[in-house]
C-alpha cells in the first residue's frame, strides 16, 4: 500500500474511510441477522439401505424427519455400502443420505489382509474426517451396531471428535451376547468409550448390562409414532363382513408364527368369518410355516403378505379385529404402536419390551409366550365381547398418543447430543 505524506489528504482520506466502514460494518450486521446459522450436522449409520422392510429403519427414517421439522440438526444418512469406496449422495424421503464402504477390521485375515486394510483405513480417516467437517458433523449415531462401529470408534480417536451414540435394538444384541470372550471384551471397550448407549426397553437394557458388565450404562428410548400421520396413510374402510386376525412380524422363529397359527386353528371352526394375515419380511422360517398351514389344513384361511412397503401397512391395520405379537422374543414392537393408531385390541405374549406398551386387562391382553391354548383363550374372550375389545383398544390408542410420540423420542435423543443427558460410560 502506498504511503500518504501529505497529513491533509491522508486526514481526509481516512474520514472517508470511516463513514464507508460504518455502513459496510452495518451492513455486515445486517446479513448476518438475516442469514440462518447453519445446523449441526447428525450423521445415522445404517448397515443397510433405508428403502428396507424393518423396524430399524422406521427409527431412523423418522427420527431424521422430526429433527429436519423441529430445526434441531441437518440430519444424513450414512449406508454402508461395500460398492461405494467414495461417497455417493442421494436422497430417500426427503432425506439426505450418502452411500460409503465402512470396513471391518475383524473380517480380516492374513498379513496382506492387515496390510491393505492398514493403508485403507489410513485413506478412509483422512476422508471421514473431512467429510464430518464439511458437514459439521457434531454426532455420529449407528442403529443396529455391527462390527463397523470398532471403526468409526478408532478414526475417531481424537479430542475433537464427535459424539459417538450406539443404538441398540435387538438382534445386534444377540450377536454380542453370543459372541467368544474376546469379542466380548472388545465390544465392552467399545461400549465405555462411546458418548452414549442407547435401548428401545428397559428389558433390553437389562441385557446390555448382563451381557457386558454393569459399568456400561444404557439408556432407554422408547420408539415412537405419529399418529395421525400413520392413519391417514389408510384410505380404505374395515369390512363388517370378515373378522382379521392380523400379525406383522419378519418370517423368524423368534417371531412365533407356528403358535398364533396352532391357535387360530383351535378357533377357527367356531368362527367361519375369521381369517388369519401375516405380514411380513421373508426369512427361513416363512417355508415351515406354509407347511404347518397345509399340515393344520388352514391353508385357505391364512393368507401371507411378504415384504410389504411400510407406506401400505395401515391398510392392513385398519381392516384387522384384533392384532396379535406372538413373539417369543421381542426388544420392544414397533408394530404394538401401530396397532393401537388403529385402536385395536392387542394380545401379546409378556416377554422383553411388550409390557413396557401393553398392560395386562387396560390396554391389552399379555400371555406366556409358546403356548397356543393360552393364546386361544385370549383369542376368544376378544372376539366373543366387542365391549371388551373396544375398552382395550381406545385405551391403547390413548396410551400410545400420549407417550410414545416421535417428538418424545427427539427430545430424548436432542438431550443426549447436545449433553443435557449423560448415558452409555462406564
Amino acid at each position: 500500500m502506498p504511503v500518504i505524506r501529505n497529513t491533509t489528504r491522508r486526514g481526509q482520506l481516512l474520514g472517508d474511510l470511516d463513514e464507508c466502514s460504518n455502513e459496510a460494518i452495518q451492513d455486515l450486521v445486517n446479513n448476518i441477522m438475516q442469514k440462518p446459522t447453519r445446523l449441526p450436522g447428525y450423521l445415522f449409520v445404517l448397515p443397510w439401505s433405508p428403502e428396507h422392510v424393518g423396524g430399524v429403519n422406521q427409527v431412523v427414517i423418522n427420527l431424521a424427519l422430526q429433527m429436519q421439522e423441529s430445526g434441531t440438526f441437518d440430519p444424513i444418512i450414512l449406508i454402508n455400502s461395500w460398492d461405494d469406496i467414495s461417497p455417493r449422495w442421494g436422497e430417500y424421503k426427503g432425506l439426505q443420505t450418502v452411500r460409503w464402504r465402512i470396513r471391518e477390521r475383524a473380517s480380516i485375515t492374513g498379513l496382506k489382509g492387515f496390510a491393505m486394510y492398514w493403508f485403507w483405513e489410513r485413506r478412509f480417516r483422512r476422508s471421514f474426517k473431512r467429510f464430518c467437517v464439511d458437514n459439521a458433523i457434531t454426532t455420529i449415531n449407528p442403529h443396529y451396531i455391527t462390527e463397523s462401529a470398532h471403526t468409526l470408534d478408532r478414526i475417531l480417536d481424537s479430542q475433537e471428535r464427535p459424539l459417538l451414540l450406539l443404538s441398540l435394538h435387538g438382534a445386534d444384541l444377540s450377536v454380542i451376547e453370543e459372541s467368544s470372550s474376546n469379542d466380548k471384551q472388545k465390544w465392552r471397550t467399545l461400549f465405555r468409550q462411546a458418548d452414549g448407549i442407547i435401548v428401545c426397553s428397559d428389558d433390553l437394557g437389562k441385557r446390555v448390562v448382563a451381557a457386558l458388565g454393569n459399568d456400561v450404562s444404557p439408556l432407554t428410548i422408547h420408539n415412537g409414532i405419529d399418529v395421525a400421520r400413520f392413519v391417514v396413510q389408510s384410505k380404505t374402510d374395515p369390512s363388517h363382513d370378515q373378522r382379521i386376525i392380523l400379525n406383522v412380524a419378519k418370517f423368524e422363529h423368534k417371531k412365533g408364527q407356528d403358535v398364533l397359527i396352532r391357535a387360530f386353528n383351535s378357533i377357527s371352526k367356531d368362527h367361519e368369518d375369521l381369517t388369519l394375515n401375516l405380514v411380513g419380511a421373508k426369512s427361513d422360517a416363512l417355508p415351515s410355516l406354509r407347511r404347518l398351514c397345509i399340515e393344520e389344513n388352514m391353508n385357505d384361511r391364512v393368507n401371507f403378505y411378504l415384504d410389504i412397503p411400510h407406506g401400505e401397512m395401515p391398510e392392513f391395520f385398519r381392516r384387522a379385529t384384533i392384532f396379535v405379537l406372538p413373539s417369543r422374543q421381542e426388544p420392544f414392537g414397533i408394530v404394538l404402536l401401530e396397532a393401537g393408531c388403529f385402536t385395536l385390541p392387542v394380545v401379546a405374549s409378556n416377554v422383553g419390551g411388550i409390557p413396557e406398551v401393553i398392560t395386562d386387562g387396560v390396554n391389552g391382553h399379555l400371555v406366556e409366550p409358546g403356548n397356543p391354548r393360552l393364546l386361544a383363550l385370549r383369542l376368544r374372550s376378544i372376539l366373543d365381547n366387542p365391549d371388551h375389545a373396544r375398552t382395550l383398544g381406545e385405551n391403547l390408542r390413548s396410551h400410545v398418543a400420549i407417550t410414545f410420540s416421535w417428538k418424545n423420542t427427539h427430545d430424548k435423543y436432542h438431550e443426549l447430543a447436545t449433553g443435557t443427558s449423560k448415558a452409555g460410560t462406564g
